[in-house]
């Protein structure tokens, strides 16, 4: 009986939690409004490069997605590709702050980055916060990396 109520606890903070997310991630229309969407993976493998690449998650969804020379957003207006050079690719590894779609995304690692040898990937606990339009917008999630 015991079992039965943790259990039951259990997945109703893991409901809460991803609903939490998901509303976090798809408000449209309010101000103080999500700007940003998730990517979908048909947006991912629209990207023209390969390689390394980073990515902020929150929850399931994919926020920023950069590869080769490739700084990806989605926003109520749709996907938004900016261009970026090595040397900004390299300043993004540990986080950084980009211009991108008129927005100014920030994301700051928050803990200890875990890597993971056999998959050459790397991801630490970060927030991302979005700036430029209203006021700024602040969501928790990882960033990670892979080649």
């Amino acid at each position: 009986m015991r079992i039965a109520h943790l259990a039951i606890i259990a997945g109703t903070a893991a409901a809460v939690f991803i609903a939490g997310t998901s509303a976090i991630i798809a408000q449209p229309g309010r101000a103080g409004a999500a700007p940003l969407r998730a990517l979908s993976e048909p947006d991912m493998r629209a990207a023209h490069g390969s390689g390394c690449q980073v990515s902020f998650d929150a929850g399931r969804s994919t926020l920023v997605y950069v590869i080769e020379h490739e700084y990806m957003i989605r926003t109520a207006a749709g996907r938004t590709v900016c261009r970026i050079n090595d040397r900004q690719f390299s300043a993004l590894s540990g986080g950084g702050s980009m211009s991108c779609g008129g927005y100014r995304i920030t994301v700051r690692e928050t803990g200890r980055s875990v890597g993971h040898m056999e998959s050459d990937s790397a991801s630490a606990p970060a927030t991302l916060t979005v700036a430029g339009r209203g006021r700024p917008w602040t969501v928790r999630g990882h960033w990670g990396s892979a080649c």
